[in-house]
């Protein structure tokens, strides 16, 4: 019975989609959906879904009109309208770019230049040697 009662108000909702209401309005009947059992929310949710569906492709939807009944029974109640598959991997791709280019930056600005910085000072120290110069000055001339 008390599916019932969410069920013919949703019903009547689907023929308003485009019609304008409140937030306030739609708190309620989140709140007295999540209450109900897990069911009765998939049945619920099978009985909206086609007529979200033809929603979606809407005007109204496409221009972002948050404050129609449409959006607050598909989107606030039934919560249809979250990330998809795709914006999620891309996100999570994304993160992982960032940490390879911070990993990148770390090992070209800090690991390559202090481990071969050391080398380097090897081989000017052994490029630099005063005995194989040939501009040696006599001891003789002083």
């Amino acid at each position: 019975m008390k599916g019932n009662r969410l069920d013919i108000e949703l019903q009547g909702l689907v023929n308003q989609f485009e019609k304008t209401a409140s937030a306030e309005k739609f708190e309620e009947k989140k709140k007295y959906y999540n209450s109900l059992s897990s069911e009765m929310q998939q049945k619920l949710y099978d009985v909206i879904k086609p007529h979200c569906d033809k929603y979606f492709e809407s005007e109204s939807y496409k221009s972002g009109n948050t404050d129609k009944i449409g959006y607050g029974i598909c989107c606030e109640v039934l919560e249809m309208c979250g990330m998809s598959g795709w914006v999620i991997f891309l996100i999570i791709l994304l993160v992982l770019l960032c940490l390879a280019g911070a990993a990148a930056a770390f090992w070209f600005f800090y690991y390559k230049r202090k481990m071969g910085g050391r080398d380097e000072e090897k081989e000017i120290e052994s490029t630099v040697n005063t005995a194989n110069t040939e501009h040696d000055i006599s001891v003789e001339t002083y």
